[in-house]
């Protein structure tokens, strides 16, 4: 006879990206055990294939990881997290003034993906050309991690490649041009037919896409000494920006 089955339950949200609702039940030892193993090598890419694979076992119907955006992604695996550990996330932070640990608390459901006023993923770059861009998702991260193994690659070289791995089609008065029916050299030689100003157009897409992001408000209690009869504390205030999954877990 075999061992009773646990009931697990059964919780929906809604994706960031485009508002799509998706079911979910929270991540169970055997996923726990799959994502410490990955922690402990501390291998980026053995953590994002955790990830994947706990986002994957997790929520049901079909959907594809790899190309879920990755804010997509960090908003998903912390609800898994909230709802198999608690809504409530404790961080310490030293104190720079007095170097005390400042306890603060956060509940999931006051963590957003935001988005910068004026962000839209369609660039005009002439009055009668522009682009549609998508997200960066897992495939293009592998990517962009391929070239960060390259130590002759920089900054610049980055972000161009970055923007041309993230163009989704580019239209004209006439018709539209999907990236994936012309060659990585064909989008690389229109990317650098652009002038700076036109580049900077697309840049400024990164700079304001969404990301998951929480402003905790800082105050330090720790008793410092008495005033006459009054107890001092130290009073150091700081607003923190918590941005990306992992500043949440650190």
């Amino acid at each position: 006879m075999g061992l009773p089955k646990i009931a697990v339950p059964e919780y929906s949200l809604k994706l960031p990206s485009n508002g799509k609702e998706i079911k979910y039940r929270p991540f169970l030892v055997k996923e726990e055990k799959i994502l410490l193993m990955a922690m402990e090598s501390e291998n980026e890419d053995e953590i994002t294939a955790a990830t994947k694979n706990v986002i994957t076992n997790c929520v049901y119907g079909d959907i594809d990881i790899e190309d879920l955006a990755i804010f997509d992604i960090e908003y998903i695996f912390l609800w898994l997290r909230a709802k198999a550990k608690g809504e409530q996330i404790e961080i310490n932070y030293k104190c720079p003034t007095c170097t005390a640990e400042i306890p603060a608390s956060i509940n999931v459901m006051d963590i957003k993906v935001q988005t910068k006023k004026g962000h839209s993923t369609k660039i005009e770059v002439t009055d009668s050309l522009g682009l549609v861009m998508k997200y960066p998702n897992l495939k293009i991260q592998n990517e962009i991690q391929k070239l960060n193994s390259n130590d002759e690659i920089n900054d610049v070289i980055q972000l161009f490649e970055t923007v041309r791995l993230c163009i989704d089609y580019i239209y004209d008065a006439e018709k539209m041009y999907s990236s994936k029916d012309h060659t990585s050299q064909e989008m690389s030689d229109f990317l650098e037919s652009l002038t700076d100003d036109q580049f900077q157009k697309i840049a400024e897409f990164f700079e304001t896409a969404p990301k998951l992001k929480h402003i905790i408000k800082l105050v330090c209690n720790n008793p410092t000494g008495t005033k006459g009869k009054k107890k001092t504390v130290c009073g150091y205030k700081e607003d923190v920006v918590l941005e990306g999954l992992q500043s949440f877990f650190d």
